[in-house]
């Protein structure tokens, strides 16, 4: 085997992969971008070119995962985050178009809501693989330590995105949709690392000597 990456790694990217296309749909169907249109094939090529992608950066990663183990963890990581963030994003994009709410109190709800089934997710995603220990398994107090990290990102994403929305608000040549999704990904860099390091050393307490 080339690289540390197993087969469940691929296996599980792919679905990652998979994910990712699916929930790409309703953020382009709310953004409606210039070019844009819904149709089987190019339902196809996105979700396709998701999981291509996903296995491609899989396989990088194993590969430098040879001399640096925590940077494959690591990608580990970044991969059911960016899956995560897609579901997140793709449910308040799918929530906020039926509902036709893209700025005041109620977006924060849908954020809540969307962010909320994005996290339950992640926690099952983090513990069986990206933090996956030797004899590890689900409980309920690790899963009430995973929530109260989480909630710190909740807190900042929702913040975010008021502040971005509603306070500032939408630039006059940018559209509402555009713009509330521009202030979730404002949010995400400070989630990712906030999540990693209490994920890491809190939530899982991997051994030290695994440790970044």
């Amino acid at each position: 085997m080339i690289g540390v990456a197993s087969k469940k790694d691929f296996l599980l990217v792919s679905i990652i992969g998979i994910i990712f296309g699916a929930f790409a749909i309703p953020i382009l169907e709310n953004i409606n971008p210039s070019g844009w249109r819904l149709t089987f094939v190019s339902a196809a090529i996105l979700i396709g070119g998701f999981f291509i992608f996903a296995n491609f950066a899989i396989f990088i990663a194993g590969l430098i995962g040879k001399k640096i183990p925590s940077l494959f963890q690591f990608a580990k990581y970044a991969a059911t985050g960016a899956m995560n963030s897609f579901t997140d994003l793709g449910l308040f994009n799918w929530l906020t178009m039926i509902f036709q709410i893209f700025s005041g109190p109620l977006i924060i709800v849908i954020n809540t809501i969307s962010f909320s089934i994005a996290v339950t997710n992640s926690y099952f995603w983090n513990n069986l693989w990206a933090f996956k220990r030797e004899g590890g398994k689900l409980s309920i107090a690790e899963f009430g330590k995973f929530l109260g990290v989480t909630i710190g990102g909740v807190i900042l994403n929702n913040l975010i995105v008021y502040v971005v929305t509603t306070v500032i608000g939408a630039p006059d040549e940018v559209t509402p949709q555009l713009w509330e999704n521009a202030a979730k990904l404002f949010g995400v860099p400070v989630a990712i690392m906030w999540n990693f390091f209490g994920y890491k050393y809190f939530v899982f307490k991997l051994p030290l000597a695994k440790n970044l």
